[in-house]
């Protein structure tokens, strides 16, 4: 089950404003979401489930990408988010835009998170035989690739 989360923007309504015109404004930002995360085939999939979570089976310790670079997100994502309403009701900024912004800002903290991944360590027996550099992540190049974000409605 997916969960989803909603916090309130403090803007201030003053006897100038127009109520109606600032609903208007203000109502697309609860019909639309942006998804952070990464895209690919079944195998690419299966790969990037195992990096996230790990796997007992394989002996392969969880090196999460997708929900690290989503807490790193977090911050400036809010930030930008707090920024933003003021100018949307205020007529000077459009919730695509906004929104827009906001899956750009997810991906390049997700990018640059797993960018950074070096812990756990390759264990020592697979380290000799792995070839090339010690890329901890599998397919490492295809799984950067795969990161992406869209803005979909939200389902009610």
């Amino acid at each position: 089950m997916a969960r989803s989360r909603a916090r309130r923007a403090g803007v201030q309504v003053t006897g100038e404003d127009i109520l109606s015109e600032l609903v208007a404004r203000l109502r697309p930002l609860t019909h639309k979401k942006v998804r952070i995360g990464m895209q690919g085939d079944a195998e690419l999939a299966m790969i990037a489930g195992v990096h996230e979570y790990g796997s007992v089976k394989m002996n392969i310790p969880a090196r999460s990408f997708i929900g690290s670079g989503k807490k790193k997100g977090q911050t400036p994502i809010g930030k930008l988010v707090r920024g933003s309403v003021g100018e949307i009701a205020r007529g000077r900024k459009q919730v695509d835009e906004l929104m827009q912004e906001i899956g750009e800002t997810g991906l390049d903290r997700m990018v640059k998170n797993f960018d950074r991944i070096r812990q756990p360590p390759l264990s020592a027996r697979y380290a000799q035989v792995k070839r090339g550099p010690n890329k901890l992540l599998q397919r490492d190049e295809d799984l950067r690739d795969s990161l992406t974000f869209d803005v979909v409605p939200r389902s009610e």
